[in-house]
């Protein structure tokens, strides 16, 4: 993938860990750049969970979070090459939150793909 494409799907990725509800237009939004960008979900799946991930998830942690999005310069600069670890590390909670979206963004892709 280049580096155009990388840095969209980093950007629309990203929104998933803005202090900020979660809506449809969202997991559109989402969904609508991973076909953009010409990748399979699973592939967008894996630069969720290795690539923005462990950088972002700190985010929802916070009190006073991010909830207007990242610049593209820190996104460049912050978010390195894959990264494999083992398992996903971080609490169960953000875990399974970031899954339930992931699930809405999947469920939103198959239907505009169909």
């Amino acid at each position: 993938m280049n580096a155009e494409n990388r840095l969209k799907i980093w950007r629309a990725l990203s929104d998933l860990f803005l202090d900020a509800e979660m809506n449809d237009h969202v997991f559109s939004y989402i969904a609508r750049t991973v076909y953009e960008c010409g990748i399979s979900l699973a592939e967008a799946e894996e630069i969720l969970w290795y690539e923005v991930y462990p950088v972002l998830e700190g985010n929802l942690r916070s009190v006073a979070g991010v909830w207007d999005g990242w610049p593209d310069p820190w996104l460049l600069e912050n978010l390195p090459s894959p990264v494999r670890p083992s398992a996903i590390h971080g609490e169960t909670s953000i875990i399974k939150y970031i899954k339930r979206c992931w699930q809405q963004v999947t469920e939103v892709y198959e239907n505009q793909n169909a």
